[in-house]
């Protein structure tokens, strides 16, 4: 929801906007992109997955391999008629390579040539361009006007930080990765540089969200929230990254992985508190 609704509030003067067909196109159209991206990795990830997360291979097996394939034909068949859809009746034409981008890089993240989920650091910047920085152009163009240059390195601030979360439960799957082969981030990074990295994105993503935020409007009370909800994401992140340094492998991943179940909690919160700053940006204005 923040994804969506951030750009989309900070895009607009009036909330009535909201209940327009061009958001309601864009909204569905950032759900079919990450229905396409869940369900491309979880089709290249099939036989990984049978041994960790069972479930996700289950769900590909008992529906079979040939009708996930055609699940996405169809996902990315209509994300693309929605596309021209939404370009022709905004006149911003950009919204096809921006989809399209979207789309490809997605697809890359999980299968070759490109694979990025194996190449490093790069899995990195393909999560916050795919994840964030594209989905929330993409709702931006759905609005009159173009976005400022405040709005287009908030979005790129914001998807670092929520990344820089991601990032240490990217670094709770180290032993599984490196037994099956994948130079993931973390795995190149190690345990304690890992999260070391998704401290500083953290930090200084959060740091930029609220300048930018200012930037744009007048988030006053709601930016004191979002001020609070990373200050505490950061003590919690710090914590841990003080209580995995120095540590050998296995002992670190004992340490981690308890902390690591409350990343959904830090994204939620660092999320939600972007979002009511936005929506206090557009309450003042």
């Amino acid at each position: 929801m923040p994804i969506v609704l951030i750009p989309a509030m900070l895009m607009t003067n009036s909330l009535s906007e909201l209940a327009s067909w061009r958001f309601a196109a864009a909204f569905v159209l950032v759900y079919l992109i990450f229905n396409f991206g869940d369900m491309i990795n979880c089709l290249a990830d099939r036989d990984l997955d049978a041994i960790y997360k069972t479930r996700l291979s289950n769900a590909v097996y008992r529906l079979g391999v040939e009708n996930v394939r055609r699940q996405l034909w169809i996902t990315c068949g209509a994300a693309t008629v929605l596309c021209v859809v939404l370009a022709f009746g905004t006149g911003h034409w950009d919204l096809l390579p921006l989809v399209a981008v979207e789309i490809l890089w997605a697809a890359q993240y999980s299968v070759p040539p490109l694979h990025f989920k194996r190449r490093g650091l790069w899995q990195v910047l393909t999560l916050v361009g795919i994840i964030f920085v594209l989905p929330m152009a993409i709702v931006a163009r759905a609005f009159p006007g173009s976005p400022s240059w405040e709005l287009l390195l908030l979005f790129v601030a914001y998807g670092a930080m929520q990344e820089g979360i991601i990032l240490v439960n990217t670094a709770e799957d180290i032993p599984e990765d490196q037994e099956a082969g994948l130079r993931t981030s973390a795995l190149v990074l190690g345990l304690s540089r890992s999260v070391a990295v998704g401290v500083a994105m953290v930090a200084v993503g959060g740091t930029v969200s609220a300048a930018c935020l200012t930037a744009i409007g007048n988030p006053s009370w709601g930016l004191a929230v979002f001020v609070l909800s990373l200050a505490w994401v950061l003590w919690e992140m710090v914590s841990t990254w003080r209580a995995v340094r120095g540590r050998p492998l296995t002992e670190g991943m004992a340490l981690l992985r308890p902390r690591a179940r409350r990343m959904p909690l830090w994204i939620t919160a660092t999320g939600w508190g972007s979002l009511l700053a936005a929506g206090v940006v557009l309450a003042h204005q």
